[in-house]
């Protein structure tokens, strides 16, 4: 293979790769200072965002019906098509409502995520580190049962926060690999 071009140093790699880790972690830091700043405004954002998710994934299940109506699989393509058009819809027409049931399935999720990990924490060996997944698994179940009792007044404060904190820690991470990357280039 000719190159016209030589490949570039490891150091100009490096170099890129960091700026892309430093403007990824200042943009989602920044989005995630604005979701705690305005918790319910993400908390809307993120009903938006899912709510055309689903109305695009109802479109499209129902296309692939039309399409192939002869197929023995047809009427659950349509049904389904028309749960994700009608949910996304709904999410989009009634955000509060939206946000609430958002919400609500992440409590539920992780209050079965909890009870996982205590039941695991439970059937460990000794030698293991048993106290750390039963902690996990304490935290998780009580994070779950906040966000399932919350009224839906808290409920978009709560999501807004909690993807505010995730988004403000990633950004964090992000910013500090790249700039471990640009002490190791060094």
């Amino acid at each position: 293979m000719n190159h016209t071009d030589p490949l570039p140093a490891a150091s100009d790699v490096v170099a890129a790769i960091r700026g892309k880790l430093l403007m990824l972690g200042g943009g989602l830091a920044l989005l995630g200072l604005v979701s705690l700043a305005a918790p319910w405004a993400a908390a809307t954002v993120i009903d938006w965002l899912c709510g055309g998710l689903l109305v695009a994934a109802g479109v499209a299940q129902l296309a692939v019906a039309t399409v192939t109506y002869t197929w023995r699989g047809f009427w659950i393509a349509a049904v389904c098509g028309t749960l994700a058009l009608i949910g996304g819809l709904a999410m989009l027409a009634i955000p509060v409502e939206g946000v609430h049931a958002l919400v609500t399935f992440l409590g539920i999720m992780l209050l079965v995520e909890g009870a996982v990990k205590l039941a695991a924490a439970w059937g460990l060996p000794s030698d293991m580190p048993w106290g750390w997944i039963l902690f996990n698994g304490l935290l998780t179940t009580l994070l779950g049962a906040i966000l399932v009792a919350a009224r839906p007044a808290e409920a978009g404060v709560l999501l807004g926060l909690f993807v505010g904190m995730n988004l403000l820690s990633s950004g964090i991470t992000f910013l500090a690999t790249g700039m471990t990357l640009g002490r190791a280039g060094r």
